[in-house]
């Protein structure tokens, strides 16, 4: 998006997406409009999802009567779904066929089925690339050079509101993750708290998945949250309180705020991970089985670690904590995560 408006300042660009997702783009400068629909499954009971899908059904028809020139379906997937209704889109009035001229830009399947683009991206060569240097093939449609190592940072916009106060450092963890690869035990993050408390003047703050973890639909890390409150209860006795808040995020943008507060990120493999990212927050991160040269926090000062099991479990305490002191180098953070006298 941020190359599409920079090639072309006057274009009308605009974005589809599900309210699930919407914060992501709301406030971006490099769109002039981001249209939101709802997901049935996101709608609630029987009677908000025939409402949602009719109202998915108008928005649809109001696009098409914008007369866009081209649809970009900007996943590294061949979506059959999407390019149907990318036609939809770029039909004439009523029920009339495509428009002449209109485009409908892609990526091909995995086996190069490419049926009903008109521009298709290639999947060939992919290897060692990142997911945003991948989809950057996209503006090949548009004569805009691609390469890898010039890939613009993606960007997320916070959502407007009060800026927290105080001077001292605040890093944040997130302890949830949907792999079970990817879960670092709430002992380790308590243990991690503790030693980064008892070194460094910060303050923390615990971000989770929201929700029962026995939820089938949206499982969510409330009692492991509420166990890690225990734990640190129970570690810190009669030790110096640490500044640490437990923050309940049930909409993204929330989560959005919470995270563009904090001053650092310790978190696994996920999605915020990637809202940090784009927040332009430094990352420790930790990688089970997943691929950090496809999946790494993207254009941020970042340590990655991922142990030779792939099961986040076997990190170790010290190995985070090595990678948030390399960070505090790497940024310029030394005055600001300012040390206790005598601790090295």
């Amino acid at each position: 998006m941020r190359a599409l408006r920079l090639a072309m300042p006057d274009a009308y660009v605009a974005a589809l997406l599900n309210s699930y997702n919407a914060p992501v783009l709301v406030g971006n400068a490099d769109l002039d409009e981001v249209f939101v629909y709802t997901k049935g499954k996101h709608a609630g009971n029987m009677a908000d999802t025939a409402a949602a899908r009719i109202a998915q059904a108008r928005l649809l028809w109001h696009l098409r009567q914008l007369r866009f020139d081209d649809v970009v379906l900007a996943e590294p997937t061949y979506t059959p779904r999407n390019i149907r209704m990318a036609q939809f889109i770029l039909s004439g009035p009523w029920l009339g066929g495509r428009r002449a001229g209109t485009r409908i830009v892609g990526f091909e399947h995995d086996d190069g089925v490419s049926a009903g683009l008109d521009v298709v991206a290639s999947k060939a060569g992919m290897d060692g690339l990142h997911t945003a240097q991948i989809i950057m093939r996209l503006a090949n449609a548009y004569g805009i050079a691609t390469d890898p190592a010039s890939t613009p940072a993606c960007r997320v916009v916070p959502p407007a509101g009060p800026s927290r106060g105080g001077a001292r450092a605040l890093i944040g963890l997130h302890i949830s993750a949907r792999k079970p690869s990817q879960r670092w035990p709430v002992e380790r993050f308590a243990a991690l708290v503790e030693r980064l408390g008892a070194q460094y003047d910060v303050g923390f703050r615990v971000l989770w998945s929201p929700g029962d973890e026995h939820n089938s639909l949206h499982p969510g890390d409330d009692q492991k949250a509420a166990a890690f409150e225990r734990t640190l209860d129970a570690a810190n006795g009669e030790k110096q309180p640490i500044e640490i808040s437990f923050v309940t995020t049930t909409r993204l943008d929330q989560l959005i705020g919470a995270l563009a507060e904090v001053d650092m990120m310790i978190c696994a493999d996920g999605g915020a991970m990637h809202l940090a990212a784009g927040l332009g927050k430094p990352v420790v991160a930790l990688f089970g089985d997943s691929d950090p040269l496809r999946w790494r926090p993207w254009m941020v000062n970042n340590r990655v670690l991922q142990p030779a099991s792939r099961d986040v479990s076997e990190i170790a305490v010290g190995e985070v904590l090595q990678a948030v002191r390399e960070l505090i180098v790497e940024c310029g953070f030394g005055a600001h995560f300012a040390q206790f006298e005598g601790i090295n």
